[in-house]
C-alpha cells in the first residue's frame, strides 16, 4: 500500500466540495465535505465525518469519531471507533445492490435489551457473546454493549476474546472453553480469563502462572446440575483453601442452570442451594448462576453477575408469554426468479401456483421446517406467503398465488424472512430449533447493516 499521505487539518476544511482518496490517506482531524475512498485505497479519519462517505470496492475506512452523513459501501470496510453509538454503519460483506440477501442488526435494540435485563437484577449484569454473538458480529455487538456500560463478556475462545479487547479494552472477559498448554501467553496478551472446567487445566494454569508470574485472574466452573461441564462440588470445596493464599487468581465461581428458563423447580433450588454452600466458602468471590431466562423468572438465583445471552438479539427469554425484548435483526432476500407450477393436490386434482424463488438457502442457514404441519412464512409487500418446500443450497421457494398486489414480488424486489412481523421465535418453532440456533447459522453472504436508531 505504501507511505499514507497525511492531510492536516487546515488543508481540507472548507476548501473542496469533495476529498477524494486514491492511496493511503491519514486526516488528523474532522472531515465536514463529501468523501470518496476509491478502489483498494485506505483511509484514516482521526476525527468526525460529517459529510458523506463513498467508499468502493476493496477500499478501508477507520474513522476515530462519528458519522453523520450517509454512507455508502460498495464493497469495502468500515470501522468506527465513536465514542456513542453512529446513526448508521455499515460494515463488511457484498455490496447491497448487487448482494442477494440483507442483514440489518439495530445495535439501540441490543443496548436496550441489555438494560432490559440489568434493571431486574441487583447483580452485575455480564453479557455472552459466544459464537461470533450468535452470527451477528461480536465486534460490533460487543462494541454497542460496551458503549451502554457492559463491563464483564464471555466468549467462546481466545479469537472471540481479542476481537471484544479491540472494542472493549477496559472490560473484564472471560473464555469459556476453558485453558490447554501452551495457551497461557495468549491469555496474558490478550488479559483475558480461563474459565477452569477440571483439575488438568487448573494444574496447567497454575504452572503458567508460576513460570510467568502472570497475575491475572480466572474463574472457576462448578457443575451443579446434569450437564457433566465443569469441576464437581466436592473438587471445588476441596479447592476452598486456595484463597488463603496471596493473590489467589479466584476473581468468579460460576455454575450453569440445568433448566435455562430458571424454573422454580426442584432442580433449580437444588443447584442455588449447592451454589449458597459454596458461596460460603468462598467469600468475597463472585458468584454467577442465571441467565437470561432466569434473570426475568427466579431473583433466587442471580447471586452476584447474571449471564445475559442470545436473548440480547431479540429472542423471547420467557416463551409463551409477551416478548420483552425489542426485534434486532432483520433478514431479507432477493426474489430471482417467478414460475408458475402445477401442484397435485392430496384428492389427485392439481392447483396451478405461482412460486417465487428467494437467493438464500442451505447456504445462509436456512433450510426447510420441519416439525409435523408446520409452516414457515416470509413477508412480501407486508403480506405473508408460506413456503412451497424444501430449500436448496441457495433457493428457497415461496407461494406468491395468492398475494394482492403481484408487483411486490417483481424480480429483484426484496422479501423477508426475519423482522418485527416474523420473529425469530416464529422461525426457530418452524424449524423445531431455537432462536439461537437460527441465528448462529446464518450465513456469510449477507450484505450486513448495524445502525443506531
Amino acid at each position: 500500500m505504501g507511505a499514507a499521505v497525511l492531510i492536516p487539518f487546515e488543508k481540507h476544511s472548507g476548501l473542496a466540495e469533495r476529498l477524494v482518496v486514491s492511496r493511503a490517506t491519514e486526516v488528523n482531524g474532522s472531515v465536514w465535505i463529501e468523501t470518496i475512498v476509491q478502489k483498494n485505497c485506505f483511509l484514516h479519519i482521526r476525527g468526525n465525518l460529517d459529510g458523506d462517505l463513498t467508499i468502493e470496492p476493496g477500499a478501508s475506512v477507520v474513522v476515530d469519531g462519528s458519522i453523520n452523513g450517509r454512507i455508502a459501501n460498495q464493497g469495502g470496510r468500515l470501522v468506527v471507533h465513536d465514542k456513542w453509538l453512529t446513526a448508521s454503519v455499515t460494515l463488511e460483506g457484498p455490496a447491497e445492490r448487487e448482494a442477494d440477501a440483507i442483514l440489518k442488526i439495530n445495535l439501540t435494540a441490543i443496548a436496550f435489551n441489555w438494560e432490559t435485563l440489568a434493571k431486574r437484577t441487583d447483580a452485575e449484569c455480564a453479557v455472552v457473546v459466544k459464537c461470533n454473538a450468535y452470527g451477528c458480529g461480536i465486534s460490533p455487538v460487543a462494541d454497542a454493549l460496551a458503549k451502554s456500560g457492559c463491563q464483564t463478556f464471555f466468549v467462546a475462545d481466545l479469537s472471540e476474546a481479542r476481537r471484544v479487547r479491540a472494542v472493549a479494552p477496559s472490560s473484564t472477559i472471560y473464555v469459556l472453553h476453558g485453558f490447554f498448554p501452551g495457551a497461557g501467553p495468549c491469555f496474558a496478551e490478550a488479559n483475558a480469563r480461563p474459565i477452569i472446567n477440571s483439575a488438568i487445566e487448573l494444574a496447567a494454569w497454575d504452572r503458567f502462572v508460576a513460570s510467568t508470574r502472570w497475575n491475572g485472574g480466572y474463574a472457576l466452573n462448578v457443575d451443579t446440575g446434569k450437564n457433566g461441564l465443569g469441576l464437581s462440588v466436592e473438587e471445588i470445596a476441596a479447592l476452598a483453601t486456595r484463597i488463603n493464599v496471596p493473590n489467589h487468581g479466584i476473581t468468579l465461581l460460576m455454575s450453569t442452570l440445568t433448566d435455562p428458563e430458571g424454573a422454580r423447580g426442584p432442580q433449580t433450588e437444588r443447584q442455588i442451594g449447592l451454589m449458597r454452600g459454596l458461596r460460603r466458602l468462598y467469600p468475597c468471590i463472585p458468584t454467577s448462576l442465571a441467565s437470561s431466562s432466569a434473570i426475568l423468572r427466579n431473583p433466587n438465583c442471580h447471586f452476584d453477575l447474571v449471564r445475559a445471552g442470545s436473548e440480547l438479539l431479540g429472542i423471547n427469554p420467557i416463551p409463551g408469554s409477551p416478548n420483552p425484548m425489542l426485534p434486532v435483526i432483520e433478514v431479507s432476500a432477493r426474489i430471482v426468479q417467478i414460475r408458475d407450477k402445477f401442484l397435485e393436490s392430496v384428492q389427485g386434482f392439481g392447483n396451478a401456483r405461482r412460486i417465487a424463488f428467494l437467493s438464500v438457502g442451505h447456504a445462509d442457514g436456512f433450510p426447510r421446517p420441519t416439525p409435523p404441519n408446520s409452516m414457515l412464512h416470509v413477508l412480501v409487500g407486508g403480506h405473508r406467503c408460506p413456503v412451497a418446500g424444501p430449500a436448496s443450497l441457495d433457493l428457497l421457494p415461496i407461494d406468491i398465488t395468492d398475494l394482492p398486489d403481484m408487483r411486490a414480488a417483481a424480480v429483484g424486489e426484496m422479501a423477508t424472512l426475519i423482522g418485527s412481523e416474523i420473529t425469530i421465535d416464529e422461525v426457530a418453532a418452524a424449524r423445531d430449533m431455537t432462536g439461537a440456533e437460527v441465528l448462529s447459522g446464518l450465513g456469510n453472504r449477507f450484505h450486513r447493516i448495524y445502525y443506531a436508531t
